[in-house]
């Protein structure tokens, strides 16, 4: 492992603890009422759909970057070694299947996106655990908060880890 200099662990960490401010802000939100879903539901029914949406975010974002990177790939190379990596990509390689899924795969995340929206996202005027009013516009009333969250949760590191480990994600 290569030597991390100074300001990349400053960003490492830096960017953690902004990851983990907004998701216990977000969280905060949905248990105390102040989400759609929460407000309109039930605050454990918001909890429970947005654990789910994020978690089916992490696969579709991943599943793109393991089957589109293995597209080149022979897939003898790997038939033996990962029986169900091969016969998933020997499908969507055949034909025009790997364009349609990549289209169906956009409408996928568009429902899911929503559905993390609308049980994560705050209704307007929310407080939170007494945060200036400042804090709380700029993390929850303008969608910041909910946007890291789920770019850095959902979206981004599932994408890498899908193009790093392609055999093992598609799993």
């Amino acid at each position: 492992m290569s030597k991390k200099s100074p300001c990349q662990i400053i960003k490492y960490v830096y960017s953690t603890l902004l990851m983990l401010f907004c998701g216990t802000i977000i969280l905060g939100a949905v248990f105390t009422g102040q989400t759609d879903l929460a407000h309109e539901v039930h605050p454990a029914v918001a909890f429970v759909v947005l654990l789910i949406g994020i978690t089916w975010l992490t696969m579709v974002e991943g599943g793109q970057g393991a089957i589109v990177g293995l597209g080149p790939v022979d897939g003898e190379l790997f038939r033996e070694s990962h029986p169900n990596t091969y016969r998933c990509t020997s499908t969507v390689h055949k034909g025009d299947n790997l364009d349609r899924y990549l289209l169906g795969r956009q409408f996928m995340v568009i429902l899911i996106v929503f559905c993390i929206e609308m049980s994560g996202a705050p209704l307007g005027g929310v407080e939170l655990w007494g945060f200036p009013t400042w804090v709380t516009n700029i993390f929850l009333t303008s969608g910041l908060a909910m946007i890291l969250f789920t770019c850095m949760v959902g979206q981004l590191n599932s994408e890498i880890n899908g193009s790093h480990s392609m055999l093992d994600y598609s799993k």
